[in-house]
């Protein structure tokens, strides 16, 4: 009687938990199955068609079997075969399976290398299966030599990222201008390049921003790179002794236990070295610029704007159709040449709703060459001026100046005019600075600073810790347009010099040829020096961070200078100081820099390096 009381109390128990444990599994329905970690593997090559690195396989087609489904992204930016194809590939990811079909006839004898860049992700986390490679031979033999380094820009040291590089067995200058690559491969996001399966030889090396998709340097705004050196590939074998241990516990004379490792085998381990691995390819756009009009406005009535694509070094000819322009227009080309304004000062040519007229430059024309263009051009007013009457009022000059705030004491005060116009020497302007109470008049001098009297400047000696204004009689500026200027007061300061910090390099190498430029984090020139001298000092600094870089000025005319292929010149050489520099108030700092004791690779600081995207 007691055993089957047990045996139903026992019954009970295991129905009243399974019951239980239902209830928790419908309670907790809505939650839904429960994933385990996030798939973060990329897609792994299985098994191919041929097998990777096969020999004698005449067959356009190559299919690669992943251990998931994959999909290709990009294909024409991502993948290239080496050696170049006349017609792209067509890639097809189906399932597990990724196809390629060339379609171009194989050569013989020949060494193939697919690159897929980081085209191949999986189908649900899209991880990507970056710098993957499949080569085949469709000779007796694979080729198997390397050659690796970076690309760089010539200018600013940054990686470059996206751009071929590729080889010549065939080492005259004309090879990269006129035949395709031997073998080509990318550069990665760091701007990092290896060309595989070379065949032994001598080899020129070169980058190429392949505009024209040849894989030759044709158009002068290509940006390209090329080293000087002549490079002949080879591996070497290193013997690399490795060892494994265990591990074997002795008891101590104390009684207790300890673990010693011990050496139980040594195993020799080949190390295939493959060289040149180092090479360093400087990057830039030759002196180029495609001259053209890029736009013509007529904002108002009384002046209009021809903008170039790039400067010229003549002033266009012009000569008016229904009007004549050699009568009262004041021509003001920029800095640059390349953006021109018109003022008309005839106010009957204000009257013609549409000016039209003959522009002669030099334009560049199909074969790159710069030739004599003549184009005629119409300018419809895109603001009609009011007609005067009895209630227009009176328009006066806006003057803008940087005497305003709080300014250096070795900046220069500087006036500009929307129009041009001229002075009034019979009127006044002064610059007086506050003593006490009392406004003193300072000595200064007024000049135009351009061509037609839009700039002015005022030179006066500045003392620190001052306040100052600049006073402009009424009626001190008259426009082409009989406009004069309201009087008008600039109210401004002169800072401490105890706000500044100096900084002096102490250059460890200089030739009397290095420009030293001090920039911002955004690589801006805050100031610039030549370095003739053992210590280059900069004064009057503003408190912050600044990076210094360099250029050798080879031909002395000042400026950095690209490179030209055809002269065989290579860009002026750039270095930079590997670290920043703090600056603060009241602080002296010194630095030592030689310039060439870091491998250029080495130079840049991290925090204003950028990788170069290619545009696309």
């Amino acid at each position: 009687m007691i055993r089957r009381r047990l045996a139903s109390t026992s019954l009970l128990l295991v129905i009243s938990v399974v019951a239980y444990l239902i209830s928790v599994s419908c309670a907790n329905r809505g939650n839904g199955p429960q994933g385990g970690p996030k798939d973060i593997m990329p897609p792994r090559p299985q098994k191919s068609i041929p097998d990777a690195n096969s020999l004698n396989y005449k067959k356009n087609r190559i299919d690669i079997i992943f251990d998931e489904i994959v999909q290709v992204q990009n294909t024409f930016d991502n993948i290239i075969i080496s050696p170049p194809q006349k017609q792209a590939p067509t890639v097809k990811a189906i399932g597990k399976k990724i196809s390629v079909e060339l379609q171009d006839t194989l050569k013989d004898e020949t060494t193939y290398t697919i690159f897929f860049g980081d085209a191949i992700v999986d189908n649900n986390e899209n991880n990507v299966l970056s710098g993957y490679s499949f080569s085949f031979a469709t000779g007796e033999s694979i080729d198997t030599l390397k050659m690796s380094g970076t690309l760089i820009d010539a200018a600013t040291l940054n990686p470059i990222a996206g751009v071929i590089v590729g080889i010549h067995s065939d080492l005259s200058d004309s090879a990269f201008t006129s035949k395709p690559f031997d073998r080509i491969t990318k550069t990665d996001k760091n701007g990092n390049f290896s060309i595989t399966n070379i065949r032994s030889g001598k080899y020129r090396i070169y980058a190429l921003d392949d505009v024209g998709n040849n894989y030759r340097f044709d158009m002068p705004d290509e940006k390209i790179a090329f080293s000087d050196s002549i490079f002949e590939p080879s591996a070497s074998t290193n013997v690399v002794a490795d060892t494994i241990y265990r591990d074997s516990v002795v008891r101590l004379s104390t009684g207790k236990t300890d673990t010693l490792r011990l050496v139980d085998t040594v195993i020799r381990k080949f190390d295939v070295r493959y060289s040149p691995d180092s090479i360093v390819l400087r990057a830039f756009v030759e002196d180029y610029y495609n001259q053209y009009v890029v736009k013509k406005l007529r904002p108002d009535v009384r002046h209009f704007t021809i903008y170039f694509n790039a400067p010229n070094k003549e002033l266009p000819r012009t000569e008016g159709i229904n009007f004549d322009i050699d009568k009262g227009v004041v021509v003001e080309p920029n800095s640059r040449g390349d953006t021109i304004d018109y003022w008309l000062k005839d106010t009957a040519l204000w009257a013609i709703d549409t000016l039209k007229l003959r522009l002669t430059y030099m334009k560049m024309d199909s074969t790159h060459n710069l030739v004599e263009q003549t184009d005629t051009i119409s300018l419809r007013s895109q603001k009609r001026r009011a007609k005067s009457d009895k209630n227009s009022t009176q328009e006066f000059l806006t003057l803008i100046s940087n005497a305003k705030g709080s300014i250096n004491y070795f900046d220069t005060i500087e006036i500009s005019i929307p129009t041009p116009a001229e002075m009034d020497m019979v009127k006044k302007i002064s610059l007086q600075r506050r003593v006490d109470t009392i406004w003193q008049p300072q000595k200064s001098t007024i000049m135009a600073i351009d061509s037609v009297g839009r700039r002015y400047r005022v030179a006066a000696t500045l003392q620190p810790s001052q306040t100052y204004r600049l006073v402009v009689d009424s009626a001190y500026f008259r426009d082409i347009y009989g406009n004069v200027n309201k009087g008008t007061t600039f109210d401004f300061s002169v800072k401490s010099k105890d706000v500044y910090a100096s900084l002096t390099l102490e250059m460890g190498v200089f030739t009397g040829k290095e420009i030293i430029e001090l920039i911002d984090k955004n690589e801006r020139v805050i100031r610039r020096a030549i370095a003739d001298k053992q210590k280059v000092r900069f004064d009057n600094l503003d408190a912050g961070t600044y990076y210094a870089r360099l250029f050798v000025d080879l031909n002395g005319n000042g400026k950095y200078d690209v490179g030209n292929f055809a002269e065989k010149r290579q860009a002026e050489p750039v270095y930079y100081y590997s670290k920043s520099f703090e600056l603060r108030q009241m602080w002296d700092n010194e630095e030592y820099w030689n310039y060439r004791e870091l491998p250029i690779l080495r130079q840049k600081p991290q925090e204003i390096k950028k990788v170069i995207e290619r545009k696309k």
